[in-house]
């Protein structure tokens, strides 16, 4: 009886506190095409700590996925543009709503060229950031983030 009681309970603490969301690199390779995607150290040169940083297989960042408490996703989606002297040095992260991802998705930043994906679904949020070659082009495009986000969001 004490047993079952406490695989209740466990079962009810794990509805109650979902685990964060996470990417493998295999799921970035699935999702990309790119090969040798590897987990790098936050102190290599390009990674944002708190973030974890994959590379591909010449070393090179090509994308930072960022698990965020649910509650902070509306803060995200919120967030201003970054200004200096009254010069925009950052644009705000929201662009637009992307439809069929999670309880909620956006893409970011606000301008011409979107290069981030965050999805919000129940407890748990993740953010998707591609890098930007010296092109300004994207490394891993909407259409993969969406595809990987996809991926995340089934786990969660």
């Amino acid at each position: 009886m004490i047993r079952t009681v406490v695989v209740a309970l466990a079962l009810a603490s794990a509805a109650v506190f979902a685990a964060p969301a996470t990417v493998t690199p295999a799921d970035i390779e699935k999702a990309t095409g790119l090969t040798g995607v590897h987990l790098v150290p936050a102190t290599a040169p390009g990674s944002v700590p708190g973030r974890d940083n994959y590379a591909d297989a010449s070393g090179k960042l090509v994308l930072w996925f960022q698990s965020i408490p649910g509650p902070l996703f509306a803060r995200a989606k919120a967030q201003p543009a970054k200004t200096m002297s009254g010069i925009e040095v950052e644009p705000k992260l929201y662009h637009a709503a992307v439809a069929g991802l999670g309880d909620e998705a956006f893409d970011s930043p606000d301008g011409k060229v979107q290069h981030a994906l965050y999805v919000h679904k129940g407890d748990s949020a993740f953010g998707l950031i591609s890098n930007v070659g010296v092109s300004g082009k994207p490394v891993v495009s909407m259409e993969q983030l969406k595809a990987l986000a996809k991926t995340i969001v089934s786990r969660m």
